[in-house]
């Protein structure tokens, strides 16, 4: 085993391990090798220097040998006499040099079939029947016998008016920006006689200065006048009783007018139920008649025999137990004494339910005095005398009545005072 002693180096000691090195030979980084040549031409990184030509690797080799990079390839082009200016701004010929350059130019085919400002000449040479005698081309189709100005300057006559005027009539329909007529015989000219009565003062081209100010909303006068967008939510908006109205003219039917196709129902046989059976009911005697088997069991073997007529189980409506006052009733008793609430009562409140007012304190027997004190609070305060005969009346001649029954004698009271017929009123209680 090597011992630590063996590893250590003196300072300034050239010996160095086996694969070791000092710190400047790992610090000295040699030249990177470039890629070989016959490797280099296939890598498109070797022509990536700015500038530089792209060169196909298939003749790279073929560059260097023949020294194509330093040849140009084509022809050099004759400079000449002439200039750009001269190429831009043509000299004007004169007439000879006009001639010449046309006897000069007749040598190509083109300029003979082709001349300045004409037409391509073909050499077509065409019968004597087009050139002479004005024979057109082509076949007659039937259509040639319509001309081409007939349709696109139709010729108005007489029964073609007649014929729009009956279209008006027939369909209702005008053509556009055309003043819709109705053809009225009236003996004035509609065009210049204006109707309605003649404001105070005349003025914007004949119109009334009060309708301006009425249209427009001049000093103290609201504007009766509103957008297009507004007039539309209104018409189109929902209407409380009314159907929403969905542009389809319905405005015109009258307001009992059904909509639709009846449905099967409506068309069926008697004994078939609609919606009005269902709700309301149309059940037969023998339909409302109990079950055969409410409170007792009509299953063999399960039979309870017994010799006194009585149902069985525990009734929902305990009428057997003791029912104590409503007011005094504890919340954790869920019995049902018959005397609770129907759910009438909670879609349709009786009235004064909102001031914790039972029906039955309208019934209630009280004695005279309480009752006419409670009305003289309210400011139906009679007379001594009226009071009793309405006491009386309410009572049946007992000590006491209901607010109800004292109410209703007082009606009849106020009514014969304010419709004039106390006399009958009097009559009738022997008071006369």
């Amino acid at each position: 085993m090597t011992s630590a002693a063996s590893l250590y180096i003196p300072a300034g000691s050239n010996k160095q391990s086996g694969a070791g090195g000092t710190a400047k030979d790992c610090l000295t980084f040699t030249e990177r090798p470039i890629t070989p040549p016959e490797v280099r031409k296939y890598r498109k990184s070797s022509y990536l220097e700015p500038g530089a030509r792209f060169k196909h690797y298939g003749i790279v080799d073929d560059l260097k040998k023949m020294n194509l990079d330093e040849k140009t390839f084509g022809e050099f082009s004759d400079p000449g006499e002439g200039t750009a200016q001269d190429l831009i701004n043509h000299k004007k010929l004169t007439l000879l040099q006009k001639i010449d350059l046309e006897k000069a130019e007749k040598c190509y085919k083109g300029t003979s079939r082709e001349p300045l400002g004409k037409t391509y000449d073909r050499k077509v040479v065409l019968p004597e029947k087009h050139t002479k005698y004005g024979v057109p081309f082509g076949v007659t189709s039937k259509s040639s016998l319509e001309p081409a100005k007939g349709i696109i300057w139709p010729e108005i006559s007489e029964e073609t008016l007649a014929g729009e005027d009956l279209y008006r009539r027939s369909h209702g329909t005008w053509a556009a920006g055309e003043q819709k007529r109705r053809g009225y015989n009236w003996p004035l000219d509609p065009t210049a006689y204006r109707f309605g009565v003649k404001g105070d003062t005349i003025a914007l081209n004949g119109v009334s200065k009060n309708v301006y100010d009425i249209l427009h909303g001049a000093g103290d006068i609201p504007s009766c006048v509103n957008t297009k967008r507004v007039e539309d939510f209104r018409n189109m908006t929902h209407i409380l009783g009314q159907t929403k109205n969905l542009g389809q003219n319905s405005s015109s039917r009258p307001f009992d007018t059904v909509y639709g196709k009846p449905s099967a129902s409506g068309r069926a046989t008697k004994g078939t139920w609609g919606a009005a059976d269902v709700i309301k009911g149309a059940y037969s005697k023998e339909a409302q008649k109990p079950d055969a088997d409410l409170g007792k069991s009509i299953t063999p073997g399960f039979r309870n025999i017994t010799l006194e007529d009585r149902a069985y189980g525990c009734p929902s409506i305990r009428t057997d137990l003791p029912a104590g006052p409503a007011a005094r009733r504890s919340l954790a008793d869920s019995q049902n004494y018959g005397d609770d609430v129907p759910a009438q009562d909670l879609i349709n409140p009786p009235a004064f339910s909102d001031l914790a007012i039972a029906p039955t304190a309208m019934a209630e027997l009280r004695p005279k005095q309480k009752i006419i004190d409670l009305f003289n609070k309210i400011g139906l305060s009679v007379e001594d005398q009226i009071a009793d005969i309405l006491f009386d009346e309410a009572s049946g001649g007992r000590e006491f009545c209901s607010v109800n029954s004292y109410r209703h004698a007082l009606n009849r009271y106020l009514i014969a005072l304010e419709t004039n017929s106390l006399d009958v009123w009097y009559q009738e209680h022997n008071l006369l």
